[in-house]
């Protein structure tokens, strides 16, 4: 889509490009190659077109959110209600995303408030990925504990 559409904005003047990668483009999980790898090549994808389009008028930049309760996670969820919690607590803003979260990032990045912001992969996560991982994992254990939240492999 890109390799017809920034011709069309350089003739046009000028705009704005947003991809869309993932938080898992900057941190890794275990088993979780492809997504991963393609997720860094759109962060990187992101930064190459920003520097190589910049001068015509073309800022590009990327999203990474977090876990968003979309139409399809809300039925895992919807079938796991109890499982809520624990995850919300992961999250320093205690809930997890909606695509609202989402949209609203993508329109200021697509703005002329954004007009100075190029190559930049903005994180929407509610924080997830700001936590030192292993006072985390121990704030994970306790709240399981203490709310009998069944752990298991």
């Amino acid at each position: 889509m890109q390799k017809f559409a920034v011709p069309l904005m350089v003739d046009s003047g000028g705009g704005a490009i947003v991809n869309m990668a993932s938080v898992q483009g900057l941190l890794m999980a275990a088993r979780n190659l492809v997504y991963e790898t393609a997720k860094s090549a759109v962060i990187g994808m992101t930064k190459q077109m920003a520097i190589d389009f910049g001068a015509e008028g073309v800022r590009v930049n990327a999203i990474c959110p977090g876990h968003v309760v979309t139409e399809r996670a809300a039925q895992r969820w919807e079938a796991s209600p109890a499982a809520v919690p624990f995850y919300e607590n992961q999250y320093p803003v205690r809930r997890l995303g909606a695509p609202a979260d989402i949209a609203a990032a993508v329109a200021f990045l697509a703005s002329a408030e954004a007009s100075f912001i190029t190559g930049h992969a903005l994180v929407v996560d509610g924080g997830l990925s700001i936590q030192l991982q292993e006072d985390f994992g121990v704030q994970q254990g306790r709240f399981a504990t203490e709310n009998d939240v069944p752990l298991r492999r």
